[in-house]
């Protein structure tokens, strides 16, 4: 917009102040009276309480060949283990990113990944059990994975396979002719692991052939062996589609039904006992999960357990046994949207939050209100209109991920969604509530291992989040847009400044925009990789000697041309770093000259 020639009006030069966007990225409420701490748009930034500051790259830690569905973790004793379920496989990650061979799973002849798991403390030892829905249920110990079923299970070792083996088949001996019913594959290498079967009819023989009603073939190695004890008895465990623990007990949903069926205390197997819910539910539909969740009672916090359909209806019990009358009893059950899957909700220090239809719910406002009002509370509220959008193109291939880092107070969310063809997340900080997108990430299912938060990709990468200052070795740029600021007489911006907060002065593209019309930048050259004074890595004369990387505050101003009755600043960094950019916003100005007319 050019000003009129002969326009005799004065034009009066000011500077508007935008404080640093604390307040995220926000999509909801009106936009001409937004606040100025929010963003218009706040691109792998991450709120802080002070700013917001440039995101991490996505290292590589493993790549499993496959994509994986799901991860699950162990931990005993101070140590971690890190598992990815592929649709085919179980892989043990820490082994793939020490240099081992992703051409084999730990655990094979699998029908789906979509697991859930649990971990609990027994008499024999520390034990995470983990179920799909699809396949058996299965434990591990600390050193193997073990189906569970409801029989004993003896192991059989082989080498030389020439053909995958399929569980439910029946393996015969090819001398013996011995024959057992495949109950799960364990691996230790590409041709060799260990037959999980039920029980044998007659005597296999070392050195034989052994095969498969399939296509299993391989040669035995060894004598068959008791192996794994444990049995759930009273349900086919294959149907079981998630497991939770409450008051040391390990519950279970079972698949496209209202019913859930839960084990003795301080075990991960025995006789399992059903606990329906078809009356429970007035909305009808299966249970999709269960979860822990702390009610204050009034005298405290106390554990309930929580039963939530696939229609939305969440049912609290309070107790310890569910066979009990006396400690067994109904709290109430409370109405929220859909749910998106078993897998998406989160516990925030006590309360449990979950991935609806209409936002990210907590459950302590559940019990409060109802559905309709149920929105304005969600902890999604502030991007409401881009959470929306995500939900409606979500499909089975791409379904919604969500974990929290609590270290780092950092919420991830996989979506579908993507801009300018990069595939968005959502990321906001737990503590205070504020969001942004993550650019460039193909979150397709999410975990924190040891305190370091992980995603995994479509291809069959598994990243390490908020890591270096490359992803996947390529470099990012950070993008911030302020909310525009009103007002009742035409501006024409001049300049832009910032103030920002960095180890060193660095690279930025500034502009200004108006009457809330986003465009693009010129992305400003990389951030360069910095070295700092630590023992043993600076090359003589390159560095100044007591440097140790502390962050100081820089102003930069550029000149910038934008004319309207709103005006908001813009920034861009670009990160092409090895180690994590320590950059972070405080503050934007705006320099426009009053008196224009259109």
């Amino acid at each position: 917009m050019m000003r009129r020639a002969g326009n005799s009006r004065a034009q009066v030069t000011s500077t508007e102040t935008f404080p640093a966007p604390s307040s995220g990225w926000v999509q909801s409420g009106n936009i001409v009276t937004a606040g100025m701490d929010q963003a218009e748009v706040l691109d792998n930034f991450i709120p802080t309480a002070q700013g917001a500051r440039m995101r991490g790259g996505a290292s590589e830690h493993a790549d499993i060949g496959a994509a994986a569905v799901r991860m699950m973790h162990y931990s005993s004793g101070g140590v971690d283990d890190f598992f990815a379920g592929t649709e085919t496989a179980i892989f043990d990650v820490d082994r793939i990113s020490g240099g081992g061979s992703n051409a084999f799973g730990d655990v094979e002849g699998l029908t789906s990944g979509d697991w859930t798991f649990g971990q609990i403390a027994t008499a024999g030892g520390q034990f995470m059990v983990c179920a799909n829905g699809s396949d058996y249920v299965h434990y591990w110990d600390g050193s193997n994975f073990n189906p569970i079923t409801d029989e004993a299970i003896f192991d059989l070792g082989f080498d030389a396979q020439t053909g995958a083996f399929t569980v439910g088949s029946t393996l015969t001996g090819g001398t013996s002719g011995a024959t057992a019913e495949i109950l799960g594959v364990t691996k230790t290498s590409t041709t060799a692991g260990t037959l999980r079967l039920g029980a044998i009819t007659g005597t296999f023989q070392d050195n034989e052939t052994i095969t498969d009603a399939a296509t299993g073939s391989a040669t035995e190695d060894g004598v068959s062996a008791a192996g794994s004890t444990v049995a759930i008895t009273g349900v086919d465990t294959s149907t079981l589609s998630q497991v939770w623990n409450f008051k040391e007990r390990f519950f279970f949903v079972e698949k496209d039904t209202a019913n859930v069926w839960y084990l003795p205390t301080e075990s991960i197997g025995g006789a399992a006992l059903e606990f329906p819910l078809g009356s429970v539910f007035g909305r009808g539909g299966s249970v999709l999960f269960g979860a822990t969740w702390s009610l204050d009672s009034g005298s405290g916090m106390d554990d309930v357990c929580l039963f939530v359909s696939d229609q939305g209806e969440v049912a609290v019990y309070e107790g310890s046994n569910p066979s009990s009358v006396s400690t067994w009893s109904l709290v109430g059950v409370y109405e929220i949207g859909r749910p998106l899957n078993k897998h998406g909700h989160f516990r925030a220090g006590g309360d449990l939050a979950v991935l609806t239809e209409d936002g990210i719910i907590p459950i302590s406002e559940a019990l409060k209100k109802d559905r309709a009002a149920l929105q304005t509370v969600a902890i999604s509220y502030p991007i409401e209109d881009a959470w929306k959008s995500a939900i409606a193109n979500r499909t089975i291939s791409y379904p919604i991920s969500v974990s929290l880092w609590q270290s780092q107070t950092l919420l991830l969310i996989g979506t579908p969604a993507k801009v300018d063809g990069l595939n968005v997340s959502f990321a906001a900080n737990a503590r205070t509530g504020a969001w942004a997108r993550f650019t460039g990430w193909d979150v397709r299912s999410t975990i924190v291992v040891a305190d370091q938060l992980y995603f995994a990709d479509n291809t069959g990468k598994i990243f390490k989040a908020d890591n270096g200052g490359l992803d996947d070795g390529a470099s990012y740029t950070c993008k911030y847009v302020g909310k525009f600021s009103p007002s009742d007489q035409v501006r024409a911006a001049n300049a832009v400044g910032i103030t920002y907060r960095a180890v060193s002065e660095i690279p930025v593209t500034l502009d200004a925009m108006s009457d809330y019309n986003v465009t693009e930048l010129d992305a400003p050259s990389p951030i360069a990789n910095s070295s700092f004074s630590t023992w043993g890595t600076g090359v003589w004369g390159t560095f100044v000697w007591g440097d140790t990387g502390t962050p100081a505050t820089f102003t930069t101003w550029q000149s910038a041309y934008a004319v309207g009755y709103s005006l908001a600043p813009a920034v861009e960094f670009t990160s092409n770093e090895t180690t994590k950019p320590d950059v972070e916003i405080l503050m934007m100005r705006v320099r426009s000259e009053r008196g224009y007319a259109l």
